[in-house]
């Protein structure tokens, strides 16, 4: 028995919020048939995406931009991503539109990192991700280091 992909954790991690999202809405649908659960989530999914229009609209309101990212690192290379992501923290806190890049330590799990960065726009978010910093966490994932990453963006509202 494999242990399952980054990918396919990744596309689970991402489909189950929808499914769960559209089995919440319609509470019946558990006991419906199951093309009636799928119409369902994708009914769903396609509300989300008129709700993106309006989070295009609020990205040009001038807030700022954060992105959450949880990570569980290999233990056996740890040591590795804690040199790169102090050279990628260090360089993103030096480009312009980053107002904060933080990386915080689980108290739970020696291994599982959390990321907190906010820029200014998304502007200064697609500059960010072309920088030779990124590029180290880009790699180091590729390369299979971690067990799992999930970003999440947030629009900043109540911020100091």
């Amino acid at each position: 028995h494999q242990a399952p992909s980054y990918r396919d954790m990744l596309a689970r991690s991402l489909l189950l919020p929808t499914v769960l999202a559209a089995a919440a809405a319609r509470p019946a649908s558990a006991f419906l048939p199951r093309t009636s659960v799928l119409a369902a989530a994708s009914s769903f999914a396609a509300s989300k995406k008129s709700a993106s229009i309006s989070n295009t609209a609020l990205a040009m309101s001038g807030k700022p931009i954060s992105i959450i990212v949880e990570a569980d690192i290999k233990p056996e290379r740890l040591d590795e991503f804690l040199e790169l992501i102090q050279k990628n923290a260090e360089g993103s806190r030096k480009e312009p539109g980053c107002q904060r890049f933080d990386v915080l330590r689980s108290q739970d799990d020696p291994n599982k990192f959390f990321f907190y960065e906010v820029y200014d726009d998304a502007d200064a978010v697609a500059h960010h991700k072309t920088q030779p910093h990124f590029d180290l966490w880009s790699k180091f994932k590729e390369s299979e280091g971690i067990n799992a990453s999930v970003s999440k963006k947030a629009f900043g509202e109540f911020m100091t």
